[in-house]
């Protein structure tokens, strides 16, 4: 192929694309995104409220093209060839031409080169007369491709799509003969399936979320049907998008009745109580995910013998396990928080959130990265107004969840980072500010205030951050306190802008700040980008961390747990222990934890 030729081929995929996107007609915005998301992929304008619904109750693999897309297209195809008369080899090559056309529009993501490969190498045995068998073709697109690129060994996105596939093809039968003894034979196999995929999926998903998604069984189940019908539509209205738009429009009009139910049911599971339920974080959690998994294959696999049994076994084990676990949850969260809480800590993944109360007046410092973690927190404690929002800098971490913590809700003045920052973190968070009209303050060392009975003070940054180097050297780092104890919010202040915080007056020695506990919230959710010297002279009581579960830059560190640890400090850490309250009293400082889920 020649240059021009695939300039040709490229610019006629984007053609086809845009002709497509741009004639999707829908009864509801998400519901034509989620039309191109299963027809293509294309999930752009999906909102993120619906992208965290969708992921809350494991939804979010009907818009990741794969196997099922594949075998929708490839069945189109193949059955209009016949229908016409093709041969076997006529409609071998042009299925695998289709195979092609078909990756080269959705994008070469591994999910889809891996589902590609399998079906090609299926339709091939199916045209050379031979019998084919699943799992042979899954493993040799394995082979294939991982030859082809060997770092696809470590893409999340292509394990999964083995993992679910390989679920599907050998533990799908036995549960849904299993189960038809008891339902009818549709209603097992739907249930079946959903099973399959997320067992095999858990130890992989375990890396990725905080735990299990408890709804995504019944999600799934009620979903499923949908999928084929609109995915039918919408590919077809793909092929006419060119020529035919206005077939396009009304084929994809007709396809968004049915992801309008799939954006209905993942809205409404996401919103249930209880959406996610904990599971252990660490190795431990990895390793009883892969005992689970094993367990299930002796049961549903192996023949009548110890074997099995020792299966059935684990099965009961990991299953009692499991529901004491899920009802100590409930136990938690039915008392959760205390009655006096001061201070909570909201987990939001790798982020911070934290909430002051005083007197029925709220501070919120920082949001976190996405909208619902959030609002949950929120919703829990009651809060429906917010008298102070304090922004410390524009890392999405940190201002990403804004729409998830004001709407609905009425907030005071807000305060932020002055540092001058060109990212859209910082323009969008302060266009969105001004457009719901709040009164937005920059923030410098020295500024003063107070809430209800408590008092605060701005330590860092210096007037228009000068000094700050970054975005994190600007952090607003705050000095509360609070009655019966002090508390400390860092945002990500680094080890410098900490130098640069503690080379003045000497706050920290203050008699106040000395007599009463110490919180610290640790920064930059425990890197190593700390200042030994100043936190060891502030030598804190309690040290708040806000940190993501198996998160990719290995926070919290070693370095810094074991300063916190070797000065005594109490550690609370949200990747563990969820959601976590604080409250004070002359009698010391009291902490009560909210789990995942």
């Amino acid at each position: 192929m020649t240059l021009k030729e695939a300039n040709n081929g490229k610019a006629l995929v984007q053609q086809v694309r845009s002709a497509f996107l741009a004639n999707i007609k829908a009864v509801t915005k998400d519901a034509g995104a989620l039309v191109a998301g299963l027809a293509i992929g294309e999930t752009g304008s999906l909102s993120d409220g619906l992208k965290q619904d969708m992921k809350v109750v494991s939804l979010t693999h009907l818009t990741a093209v794969s196997g099922a897309n594949c075998a929708i297209v490839l069945a189109l195809v193949y059955f209009l060839i016949k229908r016409l008369g093709g041969g076997r080899w006529l409609r071998m090559w042009i299925g695998l031409f289709t195979l092609f056309a078909y990756v080269a529009l959705v994008g070469a993501q591994p999910s889809v080169l891996r589902a590609a490969v399998m079906a090609g190498a299926v339709l091939v045995a199916i045209s050379l007369g031979r019998k084919t068998a699943p799992m042979n073709a899954l493993a040799l697109s394995v082979i294939i491709l991982l030859v082809a690129d060997p770092w696809l060994a470590t893409d999340f996105g292509f394990a999964l799509s083995v993992a679910a596939t390989a679920g599907l093809l050998i533990i799908t039968e036995p549960i849904a003969s299993k189960l038809s003894r008891h339902m009818p034979r549709w209603l097992a196999l739907s249930i079946a399936v959903a099973i399959s995929a997320q067992v095999f999926c858990l130890p992989i998903l375990l890396q990725l979320q905080g735990g299990l998604a408890t709804y995504a069984l019944p999600a799934n189940i009620l979903a499923e049907p949908l999928v084929a019908p609109v995915t039918v539509l919408a590919i077809i209205a793909v092929a006419v998008a060119v020529s035919l738009p206005w077939l396009a429009g009304l084929l994809t009009y007709t396809a968004s009745f049915g992801t309008a139910e799939i954006e209905n049911l993942a809205h409404y599971f996401a919103n249930l109580d209880n959406s996610n339920l904990s599971w252990p974080p660490g190795i431990f959690g990895f390793l009883s995910a892969v005992a689970l998994l094993l367990a299930a294959l002796l049961w549903l696999r192996a023949e009548p013998t110890n074997l099995r049994n020792l299966g059935i076994g684990l099965l009961v084990v990991i299953f009692a396990a499991s529901a004491g676990s899920f009802t100590w949850v409930l136990i938690k969260q039915a008392t959760w928080p205390m009655k006096d809480w001061q201070v909570v800590a909201c987990y939001v993944g790798q982020g911070d959130a934290l909430v002051i109360s005083s007197e029925n007046l709220i501070v919120l410092v920082d949001v976190g990265r996405d909208v619902r973690p959030i609002d949950q927190c929120l919703s829990k404690l009651g809060v429906k107004q917010i008298d102070l929002l304090v922004l410390t800098h524009f890392d999405m971490d940190h201002v990403g969840g804004l729409k998830g913590a004001v709407e609905g809700r009425k907030v005071g003045n807000v305060l932020i980072s002055p540092f001058k920052d060109e990212r859209w973190g910082a323009t969008g968070t302060n266009l969105y500010l001004q457009a719901i009209g709040a009164k937005i303050i920059p923030a410098e060392k020295d500024m003063q205030g107070s809430l209800g009975n408590h008092s605060w003070k701005v330590l860092s940054p210096n007037r228009n951050a000068q000094g700050a180097e970054d975005s994190n050297d600007a952090s607003v780092v705050m000095l509360w306190n609070l009655g019966d104890c002090n508390l400390l919010t860092m945002a990500d202040l680094g080890e410098r802008g900490q130098m640069r915080m503690s080379s003045g007056e000497a706050w920290w020695q203050d008699p106040i700040l000395k007599s009463l506990p110490l919180v610290l919230k640790v920064s930059h959710h425990g890197s190593a980008d700390q200042y030994p010297e100043l936190i060891e002279a502030l030598e804190p009581d309690l040290a708040l961390i806000s940190v993501g579960v198996g998160n990719s830059y290995g926070h919290p560190t070693q370095r810094t747990m074991g300063l916190l640890k070797g000065l005594g400090a109490e550690i609370a850490r949200t990747d563990l222990q969820g959601t976590i309250a604080v409250a004070s009293s002359g009698s010391g400082l009291a902490i009560t934890n909210s789990p995942h889920g």
